[in-house]
């Protein structure tokens, strides 16, 4: 094979890693949209409605970092096509499910799928492309497919329920993803090479429970505790975290001291783009805040049908996907993008809050969404790329996993705090514009949260040499 060939082979592959990648993030988004004609059909109450959502987001958030190191062990591409395989069947398990209970248990299943799947895309990338510009080019087109994911999500998910394909209605939701899903297992097969794997390799069992635990104290009281009205064990369950996280770092030293194989090498630690990364991956996150409240906005405080919130939404899939190719040439500034895309961000987003609030037009509404958009657009890719930059490619499945599980935390954070707040503020007023002062307010907050994650993705300075 020539190394044309072998370049062309490689874009191809990252192309049906994309594919799959594009999945896990989808069903997260478009599911919201869905809930109330969940409601009607199955006839599930607010609790199960809470655990559609919260019981994927936490079976995946807690898994993540797992299945990134399952990736490093034994082959991200076997890796890739047992989840993606998984994912197809918990996938149709939800569109046939008979009752609340059924869908719930299939949506946890699909998480724990989607777990598996996620970090072996970044880790993939990760190894596949070694030369910088090609990995920063390669990481644009994966920053292009979660906004992407997040936008269709919400468009699809209402065009779907409105469309209502042969009566099925919210099932389409889930059942039109397996079509994708046959086309990447059958291409995964073919054109995606393996990476990663290796000779006497061995999980890390306790690494991966403790971790497992550790995750599963934030993201899970975090996604259930306000439905459930703050009960006592989710405070004990957050009190738990710090000696679980403790407990995890000295059994991963105490392991690799030993001679053994840890689940996280402490060393990726120790690379300071690595951690600075990771932080700033956490509160990015705080972004899922804003899909899940504009669109409660548009259709209880506007009475907007499922696809007009759908659309209200797609300037900002279009910003997501247009800042990427806009700096694509700005190599110059390349290590500046992270914090200039974030400032864009954090000025539109408060932007939006204000017009809002105002009752200004829609289409001033939606030309402000929209330079939010391009402005996450601008920082995602060089987020990833700041996480992966440093890490060695035999552990850019891990390191994929534990960025993805910070980005879940992050999420699980806002919505309980931001979304809590804007139930506090909104006091069980209806109405638009009791609607728009609560999300206004949620919005600025949330803002405050990604100047924090701007501050932090500024690059030091590099220290000159004085002779």
């Amino acid at each position: 094979m020539t190394t044309g060939q072998k370049d062309a082979r490689r874009w191809l592959a990252l192309a049906v890693l994309l594919a799959g990648g594009f999945l896990p993030p989808l069903d997260f988004f478009i599911v919201n949209v869905a809930l109330p004609s969940i409601h009607d059909s199955l006839g599930a109450g607010a609790a199960a409605l809470q655990l559609v959502v919260s019981g994927y987001a936490a079976s995946y958030g807690v898994f993540l970092i797992t299945g990134g190191r399952l990736g490093d062990l034994y082959g991200r591409k076997r890796c890739f096509l047992v989840g993606m395989a998984s994912f197809s069947l918990a996938s149709l398990g939800c569109g046939i499910a008979p009752s609340p209970p059924a869908l719930v248990a299939a949506r946890v299943i699909q998480g724990a799928a989607a777990a598996l799947l996620q970090p072996q895309v970044l880790g993939s990338i990760r190894a596949l492309f070694e030369d910088e510009r090609e990995l920063a080019r390669a990481l644009s087109f994966y920053g292009i497919m979660m906004g992407m994911a997040a936008a269709i999500g919400q468009f699809g998910g209402g065009a779907l329920i409105q469309w209502n394909p042969a009566g099925l209605g919210w099932r389409t939701v889930f059942l039109l993803t397996l079509p994708v899903c046959a086309t990447a297992l059958a291409l995964g097969l073919t054109v995606v090479p393996e990476t990663g794997g290796g000779t006497r390799v061995r999980l890390d069992l306790g690494g991966a429970g403790l971790i497992s635990l550790a995750l599963a104290g934030i993201v899970v009281p975090l996604s259930v505790g306000r439905e459930q009205g703050w009960p006592p064990w989710v405070f004990a369950a957050l009190a738990a975290v710090p000696f679980l996280a403790a407990a995890f770092l000295w059994y991963e030293a105490r392991l690799g001291r030993t001679g053994g194989m840890p689940l996280v090498d402490l060393a990726l630690l120790r690379i300071p783009s690595f951690r600075r990364g990771v932080l700033v991956a956490a509160l990015f996150f705080f972004t899922t805040c804003f899909y899940l409240l504009f669109g409660l906005y548009q259709q209880e405080g506007r009475g907007v049908p499922p696809l007009q919130t759908g659309l209200a939404i797609v300037p900002y899939g279009l910003g997501l996907f247009a800042g990427p190719l806009l700096t694509a040439p700005l190599v110059r500034l390349r290590d500046r993008l992270l914090a200039i895309g974030m400032g864009i961000q954090v000025f539109f987003y408060v932007t939006v809050g204000v017009l809002v609030a105002r009752g200004s037009s829609p289409a001033a509404v939606s030309a402000a969404v929209f330079l939010a958009g391009l402005g996450q657009g601008i920082a995602f890719p060089r987020l990833f790329a700041t996480v992966l930059g440093d890490v060695p490619a035999s552990q850019g499945g891990v390191a994929a996993g534990i960025a993805n599980s910070a980005m879940q935390v992050g999420a699980a954070v806002s919505v309980a705090i931001i979304g809590s707040l804007f139930f506090i503020v909104l006091d069980g007023q209806g109405g638009e514009r009791a609607y728009a002062h609560a999300f206004a307010i949620a919005q600025w907050t949330l803002s405050t949260g990604l100047f924090a994650a701007m501050v932090i993705a500024i690059p030091p300075r590099r220290r000159s040499n004085v002779a």
